[in-house]
Parts: C-alpha cells; sequence; structure tokens
C-alpha cells in the first residue's frame, strides 16, 4: 500500500546548526550520516554531537507527526 492510500505523510526533518537551517539531504540517511555530511562544510562538527529528534515546541519526541528538529553542536577545542 501506498503512504497517500493510508493517509500517511513522511516526517519532514530539519537540521540547525546554530542559527543555521540546514537542507534534509534524505531520509535515506540517519541523524548522524546527516552530520558528517555536513562536517565538512562545518569542520567543528567532525567531533560534535547531534541532539534531537525535537517536536515543533522544542519537547523531546515521544509521537511521529508533524516535524523532527535536530540539533548539531560543533566540538570546539582550545589551543595551547
Amino acid at each position: 500500500m501506498s503512504e497517500e492510500k493510508e493517509g500517511l505523510k513522511p516526517i519532514k526533518r530539519v537540521f540547525k546548526f546554530g542559527d543555521i537551517e540546514l537542507p534534509d539531504p534524505g531520509e535515506h540517511m540517519t541523524p548522524e550520516e546527516v552530520m558528517d555530511l555536513y562536517s565538512r562544510q562545518h569542520p567543528s562538527l567532525t567531533t560534535g554531537q547531534i541532539a534531537g529528534p525535537f517536536h515543533e515546541d522544542g519537547k523531546a519526541k515521544y509521537k511521529l507527526k508533524g516535524q523532527e528538529t535536530y540539533e548539531m553542536r560543533g566540538n570546539y577545542g582550545t589551543k595551547g
């Protein structure tokens, strides 16, 4: 059965890095693979962390509906 026949819609995933909203490269990728992909543009993500998914209201996601937001945080070290 197709998703349309069941009335189901895919969940929109949003990836945020600070104030930047990064497009989802595809639902075939795990959130960790997405962070690895974007670490090429944002090197601090190489050893960063990912949190989520969160609902639109910022609370942890327990039910699949609407939009999932993942927050990617870079790991910034100090020199010295």
